[in-house]
């Protein structure tokens, strides 16, 4: 099978030949070893690339306009963005700019307030040579957009907009809502390029426990997920939530809402990959849950190793899995364990999964405790 059917098998909750393997590539020192260089800036076509050399099956390709950053920035250490979020750019931050001032502050400054326009065509200028190497490939393409929570949060700043839930639900309606336009703008776009699937960037947990109640969830963000995911649904492909963090009170609201898939549930942050796949399984694809802070870090290779064989046999069995880290790969990550990842999602990760892999799933640390307080306060 190629990589392409592989991760369409798995959101169809069938077993492909091979569980699919892939990885958000934030490693300079990764991509310096695989390409024999590293672009200033998070070149879509050179982190594809990347990802064919390791043997990925997949990758997510954001469209221009997720971070914000435009071109012309290329070179200025510090910047606005054509969000006006005042950025700069550092090595230890790559490839994402870091914020140093917002642009708004209230429903005033709202009002006078000029979004920017998803349906440009430079941002999927990027996209459209990723597709096209994918179709000589048969690598996948998720084409990745900018979640409203995350996209409006960034406009005021997090805290002052956590005020304004409370100050000014309105003006928090209005932003959500011209957010969520913009991302759909986006995704019928990819979807019309040759987007395998859309997956929405949208961080709804700290790593103790999510950071809204309830109640604020269903209230503000539940039904901009569920206007994605109709919308998406339309376009006949998938569409995946991204959300690390403590989330497991949120994932039954998710889940309600229409995501089709869960990345990338979080291990360090308590998040359960046994929890989610006895009561979530049958209904959404996971991604994920290997751990990027202590086991890619500090482990050695055989660490890495039992680790993914753990995630394997318990998420892998009758499909709907996707193997990678709890995030992303990063520069703290030695590369040795990132290759080992990837060697032992093809050594484990044949269909029909092995009974020694079922085995070491069966040998992870007892996770009652910890399972049975998400199912509290799931309920």
């Amino acid at each position: 099978m190629t990589g392409r059917e592989r991760l369409l098998c798995a959101m169809r909750h069938e077993e492909p030949d091979y569980v699919p393997v892939f990885e958000c590539l934030y490693s300079r020192p990764l991509v310096q070893e695989v390409l024999g260089y590293v672009p200033e800036t998070f070149h879509m076509p050179s982190i594809f690339k990347c990802c064919e050399k390791i043997g990925y099956d997949f990758a997510f390709v954001p469209f221009l306009g997720v971070s914000g950053f435009r071109p012309e920035n290329v070179g200025t250490e510090v910047y606005k963005d054509e969000w006006g979020i005042t950025c700069k750019k550092d090595p230890a931050t790559w490839p994402i700019d870091g914020a140093l001032a917002n642009p708004l502050k209230d429903g005033e400054d709202w009002k006078n307030y000029t979004m920017p326009d998803a349906k440009e065509d430079w941002r999927y200028k990027d996209f459209k040579e990723v597709i096209k190497m994918s179709r000589e490939n048969g690598m996948g393409v998720i084409g990745n957009v900018r979640g409203p929570y995350s996209g409006s949060w960034m406009l005021f700043g997090m805290e002052n907009f956590a005020y304004l839930l409370y100050d000014e639900p309105e003006t928090v309606d209005a932003v959500l809502t011209a957010m969520t336009d913009f991302a759909l703008d986006a995704s019928r776009r990819l979807a019309a390029e040759g987007a395998d699937a859309i997956l929405f960037s949208d961080d709804y947990g700290s790593s103790l426990q999510p950071l809204f109640s309830k109640e604020q969830f269903r209230r503000y963000i539940k039904p901009h997920i569920r206007r994605m995911a109709a919308e998406v649904k339309k376009l006949g492909i998938p569409f995946i939530m991204h959300s690390d963090g403590a989330i497991a009170p949120l994932v039954d609201d998710c889940v309600e809402a229409g995501i089709e898939g869960m990345h990338p549930v979080e291990r360090d942050a308590g998040m359960d990959i046994a929890f989610i796949k006895k009561n979530y399984g049958r209904g959404i694809c996971i991604f994920g849950n290997v751990n990027n802070k202590a086991t890619m870090v500090t482990g050695s290779v055989e660490d890495v190793e039992a680790e993914v064989r753990e995630c394997i046999g318990i998420a892998a069995p009758g499909g709907g899995y996707c193997l990678s880290t709890d995030h992303s790969v990063h520069d703290d990550i030695p590369n040795r364990n990132v290759f080992a990842l990837y060697e032992a999602g093809r050594k484990y990760g044949k269909y029909p999964i092995q009974a020694d892999c079922l085995a070491a799933s069966g040998q992870a640390p007892d996770r009652s405790s910890n399972q049975s307080g998400q199912d509290r306060q799931i309920k």
